[in-house]
Formats: C-alpha cells, sequence, structure tokens
C-alpha cells in the first residue's frame, strides 16, 4: 500500500475532541493531517429490499392459497404424480434423505451457530432462533385454524386429506427457513450448499410421506421466509457502510489524497461528502451503499404501471446506479456540458462505492436573491448544450440549477439523467426548465428567454409536455403553490405560436382514480355476475312478451336521436346528423369501460373537435348540454313526482315521509348555503363552469330553433329512456303508473351517474329494482325488468358501440 494512505493500523485520533470538532486522523509518516467529519453510522439498519422480499413473500403464499382452492383437481392431480414418481426411487436414495433431512434438521442450525459465535455475531443468532420460534408457532397456528374452520376444500387441498387431524403446513420446515433467512447463510460459502442440500432433502421427505400436499408446503416455505424477512427487518442486519476513514484511503488509492473530508447529507441512497485535496481542490463524493438496495422499488412499480414512457432509474441498485451515473457524466463531459465532471469511480469495500465528481463553487437557483436574464439564457444554453448530443438531464429543478462563482450556469444532479433521449425525453426537459424559470421569475421572462436561446419551435415543443405528472417531484410540489402557473405558460406558448399541437402526450398508462375504478368495477361485476347466475336468462326470456321488448328497443334505438339533438342543439356550427348519432353509438362502448357521462363526455368532445370547432369551444359546447341536461332532469323529476303524487280525483296527496324528506333536504341546503365556507367552495367550483357555459348559452340562445333542437332532444332522451323501462315492466306482465316509471328512472339515473363504477354496474341495477320493488311491482319482475333494460340500454350496444367508435377513428371523426 503507498505510505500516503491512513490505515486504521497507522493512524491516530486524538483521545477526546470536543463537541462540534470532527476528528483529526495523523499520518505518521510526516505529511499532513486528514481531517474526517462524519455522521455517526449506525450498527443495525433496516434494509428496504428486505421489505420488499416481505411483500413478495406475502404475495406467494396469496397465490398458492388460491391455486390450491380453485384449481383443486389440478393440485391433487400433481400430488399423485409425484407420489407415483417417488415411489420408483432406489430405497437407499429414499432412506439417504431422510437421514440428511433428520440429521440436516438439527445439524443445521447448530453449526450455524456455532458459526455465528464465533464471528461474535451473537446478536444476529438471537434473531435468528426468535424467526425460528415464530415460524413454528405461527404455521402450527394456521394448521390448527384450518382443521377447524368448515372448509373441507380447502383442507384437502393443503393436507391431501379431508379428514381434520391432517396437517395443512410443515412448521419444522417453515422454521428452519426463517432461521437461515436471519442468519443470511445463502450469502456465504459453504453454509449455501449445505442449506439448499438440507431444505431439498426435508422436502422431499415431507412429499414422500404423503402426510401433506404440495400446496401445504408451498405455503409452509414462503411463509417461514416471510417471518424470517419481516423478523430481520424489524431487528435490523449489521451495518456493512464504511466509515469516513475508509472513504478517505479509497479515494487516496484512486489517486486523489485527501487533507478533509466532510459529511454534507444523507439520501435514500447512500451519503454525500465534500473533500479537500493536498492540491487544494475540491470534490463532491457521493458514497452509495448496499445496505439502501431496493430502496424506492415500491414508486418505482407504481411509476412503471402508472406511466408510459418512464425513463427514471427506478428502484436502487448499487452498481447499476454507479454504472449509469458514471456512463451519464462521461457523455456529458464528452458532450462539453456544464455539468461537474466526474473524476472517479472507486469501490470502497466490498458494499460500497464512491463517485468523485469535480465541485462547482456556486449558489443554487433555489436560493438565489433574484434570477437575472444571464442565468435564464445561461440555463436554456446548458440544456441545449445537452439535447445537441440526444441527452437529457431529467430533473431540471431550481436546485439542480448553479450560478458558479464567475456567473456562469451549470446543471448538476443528473446522475438521473439518459443518454440517446428520443424527442419526448426532451420535450419534458424543456418543459420542465420552462416551468422551473416561470416558478423563479415569471411565465413572461420564462417564455421570452427561452424563445431567444431555442427559438419559437424549439420551446413550442415544450407545450404537449406541460402536464404536472412528466415533471420530477420537486417541481411538482412547488407548482402547486402556483395553481394557475401551467395554464399561463400553455398559453403563452399558443400565443407565440398559434398553431403549436396542444393535445398533451398521454404520460399516464393508468391514473389512481382508473385503478380504483377497476377495482370496483371488478367487485360490481362479480356481484352482478353472480345474481345473473342465478337467473335463468333464456326462461326469462321466454316468459317476456316479445311485443314489449320490440318496443323497448324501439325506444332504445329513439334515445340515440334525442342525444344526438341534445348535443348538436347547443353547437351554433352545423353538425352532420349520421355522425353525430354515430358519436352517441360510440360513447355507449366508451361507458363499458368509465363512469357513467364521463366516456361519453369525452367522446363528445373529441367528435366536435375533428369537427372543427376549437377546444375549448368544444368543452364549452358540451358543457351547456350537459347543464342544461342537468336542469331539465331535476325538472322531470319534480313534474314525474308529482302526477306520481296525484290521486284519481287530480288531488295532489304525496306520502307524507317523501314531504318530511323533502323539507329535510331544503332545510339542510339552505342551511349550508348560510356557511361562507360553502359558499366560497361552490362559487370557487362552479364559477369557472358558468364562465365557459354562459357565452356559449348566449350564442346559441340568439338562434331560437338550435335552442329548441336542444331542449327537444334533452326531452326526447329522457322519454324514451322511460318508454324502454315502462315497456320491460309490461314485457314481464307487471302493471306501474308510467309516472312512478320516470321517477324510478330519474331517480336511477341520478345515482347511477354517481357511481364510480364503468356504465355504474351495480348501483344503477340496485336502484332501479328498489324503486319498482317500492313502487308496488313484484319484487321478482322488477328484477327481471331491470335485467331487460340494461341489456337492451347498456350490454347490447357496446357492439354497435365499438364498431361505430373504429369507423369513426378511421374517417377521422373521433
Amino acid at each position: 500500500m503507498s505510505p500516503d494512505v491512513p490505515t486504521a493500523s497507522d493512524v491516530a485520533t486524538s483521545d477526546s475532541p470536543t463537541a462540534g470538532h470532527p476528528p483529526v486522523v495523523e499520518v505518521p509518516d510526516g505529511s499532513s493531517s486528514v481531517v474526517i467529519e462524519d455522521h455517526a453510522l449506525p450498527r443495525r439498519v433496516r434494509r428496504p429490499l428486505d421489505l420488499a422480499r416481505f411483500v413478495l413473500a406475502f404475495v406467494i403464499t396469496g397465490v398458492v392459497v388460491l391455486i390450491a382452492w380453485f384449481a383443486t383437481s389440478t393440485a391433487a392431480g400433481i400430488d399423485s404424480d409425484i407420489a407415483s414418481g417417488a415411489s420408483l426411487l432406489p430405497s437407499v436414495v429414499v432412506l439417504a434423505l431422510n437421514v440428511i433431512g433428520g440429521i440436516g434438521t438439527l445439524g443445521l442450525p447448530i453449526a450455524v451457530a456455532v458459526a455465528m459465535v464465533v464471528r461474535r455475531r451473537v446478536r444476529q443468532l438471537f434473531d435468528s432462533f426468535v424467526a425460528l420460534f415464530l415460524a413454528i408457532v405461527i404455521l402450527t397456528l394456521i394448521s390448527v385454524a384450518i382443521s377447524q374452520v368448515d372448509l373441507p376444500r380447502l383442507l384437502a387441498a393443503l393436507a391431501g386429506s379431508a379428514s381434520p387431524d391432517s396437517a395443512t403446513t410443515a412448521p419444522i420446515l417453515g422454521g428452519l427457513i426463517a432461521f437461515v433467512t436471519v442468519a443470511r447463510t445463502m450469502s456465504r460459502r459453504p453454509w449455501n450448499v449445505l442449506t439448499v442440500v438440507v431444505i431439498g432433502s426435508l422436502v422431499v421427505v415431507q412429499l414422500l410421506s404423503g402426510g401433506i400436499a404440495l400446496a401445504g408446503i408451498g405455503i409452509s416455505l414462503s411463509i417461514g421466509w416471510a417471518v424470517g424477512l419481516v423478523t430481520r427487518y424489524t431487528a435490523g442486519t449489521p451495518t456493512t457502510r464504511p466509515s469516513g476513514l475508509a472513504v478517505a484511503e479509497a479515494l487516496t488509492r484512486g489517486g486523489f489524497p485527501v487533507t478533509i473530508l466532510q459529511a454534507r447529507e444523507s439520501t435514500n441512497r447512500g451519503r454525500r461528502y465534500m473533500a479537500t485535496t493536498r492540491a487544494g481542490g475540491r470534490m463532491l463524493v457521493t458514497v452509495l451503499d448496499r445496505d439502501l438496495e431496493g430502496a424506492g422499488l415500491a414508486n418505482a412499480i407504481w411509476t412503471s404501471l402508472r406511466l408510459r414512457d418512464d425513463t427514471t432509474t427506478g428502484a436502487f441498485n448499487m452498481r447499476r446506479s454507479l454504472d449509469h451515473a458514471a456512463l451519464v457524466a462521461y457523455a456529458a463531459q464528452a458532450a462539453g456540458a456544464p455539468e461537474p465532471r466526474l473524476l472517479l469511480a472507486t469501490e470502497v469495500g466490498p458494499d460500497s462505492v464512491a463517485l468523485v465528481y469535480e465541485l462547482i463553487a456556486g449558489t443554487r437557483f433555489s436560493n438565489l436573491d433574484e434570477v437575472t436574464d444571464d442565468d435564464l439564457m445561461g440555463a436554456w444554453r446548458a440544456m441545449r448544450t445537452l439535447h445537441e448530443s440526444q441527452m437529457t438531464h431529467r430533473s431540471l429543478s431550481a436546485q439542480h440549477l448553479l450560478r458558479a462563482e464567475d456567473g456562469s450556469v451549470w446543471m448538476i444532479g443528473g446522475e438521473t439523467g439518459s443518454i440517446a433521449a428520443g424527442d419526448v425525453a426532451q420535450r419534458i426537459d424543456t418543459a420542465e426548465l420552462l416551468t422551473t424559470l416561470a416558478l423563479l421569475t415569471d411565465v413572461e421572462r420564462a417564455v421570452t428567454s427561452g424563445r431567444l436561446v431555442l427559438g419559437v419551435d424549439g420551446l413550442g415543443k415544450a407545450l404537449p409536455a406541460l402536464q404536472p405528472v412528466a415533471l420530477s417531484a420537486p417541481t411538482r410540489r412547488s407548482i402547486r403553490k402556483s395553481k394557475g402557473l401551467m395554464v399561463g405558460l400553455r398559453d403563452a406558448l399558443a400565443e407565440i405560436k398559434p398553431g403549436a399541437d396542444a393535445e398533451q402526450i398521454k404520460f399516464e398508462r393508468i391514473r389512481p382514480r382508473t385503478l380504483v375504478m377497476i377495482i370496483v368495477g371488478s367487485i360490481a361485476g362479480y356481484v352482478l355476475l353472480s345474481q345473473l347466475a342465478q337467473v335463468d336468462l333464456v326462461g326469462l326470456l321466454r316468459t317476456a312478451d316479445w311485443r314489449w321488448i320490440v318496443a323497448s328497443v324501439v325506444f332504445a334505438i329513439i334515445t340515440y336521436f334525442g342525444a344526438a339533438w341534445s348535443l348538436s342543439g347547443f353547437v351554433p356550427e352545423r353538425l352532420q346528423l349520421h355522425r353525430t348519432i354515430m358519436a352517441q353509438i360510440a360513447g355507449d362502448f366508451a361507458t363499458l369501460v368509465s363512469p357513467p357521462t364521463i366516456g361519453a363526455l369525452a367522446i363528445n368532445v373529441r367528435f366536435l373537435q375533428k369537427a372543427g370547432l376549437h377546444p375549448a369551444l368544444a368543452a364549452a359546447s358540451v358543457g351547456v348540454s350537459q347543464v342544461m341536461a342537468f336542469v331539465f332532469h331535476i325538472l322531470l323529476l319534480l313534474t314525474f313526482g308529482i302526477a306520481a303524487g296525484t290521486q284519481a280525483d287530480f288531488t295532489f296527496d304525496p306520502p307524507r315521509i317523501a314531504v318530511v324528506i323533502v323539507a329535510a333536504v331544503v332545510i339542510i341546503l339552505l342551511a349550508l348555503l348560510a356557511v361562507p365556507a360553502v359558499r366560497r367552495l361552490i362559487a370557487k367550483r362552479v364559477g369557472p363552469l358558468l364562465k365557459e357555459v354562459v357565452p356559449r348559452l348566449v350564442t346559441v340562445a340568439q338562434r331560437p330553433l338550435k335552442l329548441l333542437e336542444g331542449i327537444g332532444g334533452i326531452l326526447l332522451l329522457n322519454l324514451a329512456y322511460v318508454g324502454v323501462l315502462y315497456a320491460c315492466v309490461e314485457a314481464f306482465g307487471g302493471s306501474m303508473n308510467i309516472a312512478v316509471v320516470a321517477v324510478v328512472y330519474l331517480a336511477g339515473a341520478t345515482i347511477g351517474q354517481a357511481a364510480p363504477t364503468p356504465g355504474g354496474l351495480g348501483a344503477v341495477e340496485a336502484a332501479l329494482a328498489a324503486g319498482l320493488t317500492a313502487g308496488g311491482l313484484d319484487a321478482g319482475i322488477a328484477v327481471s325488468a331491470v335485467l331487460l333494460y340494461r341489456l337492451v340500454t347498456f350490454w347490447i350496444p357496446t357492439i354497435p358501440g365499438y364498431w361505430a367508435f373504429n369507423w369513426l377513428t378511421k374517417r377521422g371523426a373521433l
């Protein structure tokens, strides 16, 4: 070793450093002292990878149980095949496996315990035995619980027998798995080979004995692994992170002997130090620790599921992160980009690596009192240099822009960048830098400086990527405090380049709300299918009156004309009727995978845009249509409600409970309106809608025939749906006042539109069936009528809806 390298054996540290002063390490060969200021390293750490593996073990357990439950015959066949194959094994092999398994059950824990005592890992040994005990107890309790619960199907799948005395788990096997997991025998030789031999022998012996099925062994292994992992995570693992002294040694070995090494911050991937070399140079040292592997795994999985083009590095992996950061740094250096040079990439012990960068003295943009025009221009030029070499930064927040002491602008924190970046990645970079500079100054200065450096076309590329989801986390947090910033940026870009592509790039593959809808929709679908399984649809249709079924289909067809006129009536521009009707049919297909009205609204807005309307006008027209539809929906509900409560002698005598409920609702609404906070909330939500809708409504009102067309379409749409439900009731011999049927439909439609499930699945059926039954209809007839109604208005139309959607798309109308 070079005499310049300080080691643990030839250094002397001051015996009692005063509080607040770093320890001073002196090299005895006469060279200058090494001052190391480091944070105290924890003796034990919780590794994120252990928690991720625990979740995986839990999922594996659930999958095994589900397979055993739903594929009982298959599991039994596999067990039978294994038993038949095992019977062909020579007796010598069976004897050897029994001996190895029997001796290994006791011998492996004892041998590992001795080795750990010799290595002074007594705490880890204690944790290993705790995990062994917990796994045995948990698996025993699970076995007893399954035997006591009346689930013969699950018992037979796990135990291979329906006898309550059968064992459904292997506690000793699971306990041994938990023990070796905490003891980490699989990471050291020859213990990994010995562990595999013993565990494998025990599994084969369990299968040969026939006392437990393959599924039971599977959950024993996974639960044992899960218990070991959660124990290891809870108790912590002895840290392998190198000290500051080890980092200084690694830097010296790499040709950068240091005199000062100061700890600056801890990250979710390691630590950062600021170092001063003997030549007076200053460096930024990033240490990546294997202890933190797996950090960010949950976020990486969710991001990859949610976003279409995710260019981030994902969950932390030490070697992969080192390679990526070094590659990006060397590529930026070759491109001449203003980023700190990577001076050294070196190993610091077996479980850590270090990246040493040139330290640029300066002030981050986030800490500047004032951002000048030169700073803005410098930031744009720095990004342009990257993009000219097909590279991106991917995190151009204010914390990653630096004004050096000489006034030049540098980009830092580019470890997450990418090379050979495509057009979308470069658009995201441009959008984020534009947003960051607008946050630091204002929209006008950010757009003006970007236009001067990139030109109108170059800056205009940011328009489709101006979405919060495309930005880095620090920038997203900042724009939450500036609500109108993104809108202002989009308007400014649209103003300097009127013909720019304003349609946003679809970064999201799935939204959180969509995920919730899928889950809720799946549950609703399962409930509905369970209900349908109990209904004889063929017999149901045979008993129905076909004349009324045909009438319901005719009324259902009329609804599309009403929907088309309710849209075109509020659009001053001329729309082709047949294409408008096709768009309403296509909306039925969209409703199948989205909540009620949302899919149809999106189809209508898109249809109007393709018909030549400006996006703002298209949205305003659909908004007017929806507002008017809501108003007339309420008016129809009140009208038919009064009619339903009117007796044969034309006296209005509604039920007292209905009067009480209506009065209570009115009083509650008036009381809420008396609260200033509620009024402000209503104004905040309704105000922007009225600003868009009112001007469009005024335009339409100047053409009475158009207004009459829109209102007539709304009335026709609702009355046709009432006709469908009335015909379905009559088809099964039911008899109800049409006013009552109308109230049931209008109330059920309101409830269905509030449901988050696709097409209002579950909510519509329940509301309509309950309403018809409450109106005096037989429960069996009510359910049959509702099922026929949904078949005619929801399920069957999805088939022509899919065809209409494709037809309009191919012709550029959607």
